[in-house]
């Protein structure tokens, strides 16, 4: 009993230590980079600031406004650098349809050195489904 109550304290301590830095921002100004999700109401909050959007579905069906690039090959984020903010601490806002290119492309976002990365949680579609637009660029 003594050895599973040590092992279970142990856990906690591991967990809290790798929770620690959630939501720091001065976790992201030292480069610890993390990706999070966001609703379509904290997303359409920090589009409204100093950031960087990103749409990365695949075909064009349209956008939220204020996106600054749309990457139809989010498989190949590296070769859009020129395209993106040269400051890695610039906030960059990423979705797609469901959410899953978006994921994506936010891990290569992690891996090129991007430190403040947010996925909207369910994509366009969670944003239409909350009662917003998308625009259509195309038409």
């Amino acid at each position: 009993l003594g050895a599973l109550l040590a092992a279970i304290v142990v856990s906690v301590i591991v967990i809290m230590a790798n929770n620690s830095h959630a939501g720091d921002p001065s976790a992201e100004s030292a480069g610890i980079a993390e990706i999070k999700l966001l609703k379509p109401s904290e997303f359409e909050n920090l589009i409204n600031n100093d950031v960087f959007v990103i749409n990365t579905h695949t075909p064009y069906i349209g956008e939220i406004e204020g996106t600054d690039l749309i990457i139809e090959d989010w498989e190949n984020m590296a070769s859009h650098s020129s395209q993106l903010p040269k400051d890695k601490n610039v906030p960059i806002l990423v979705y797609c349809r469901r959410g899953r290119m978006s994921a994506s492309a936010a891990q290569k976002l992690k891996e090129m050195g991007y430190n403040r990365i947010y996925d909207l949680e369910g994509g366009m579609n969670a944003w239409i489904e909350s009662g917003r637009e998308l625009a259509d660029k195309n038409q």
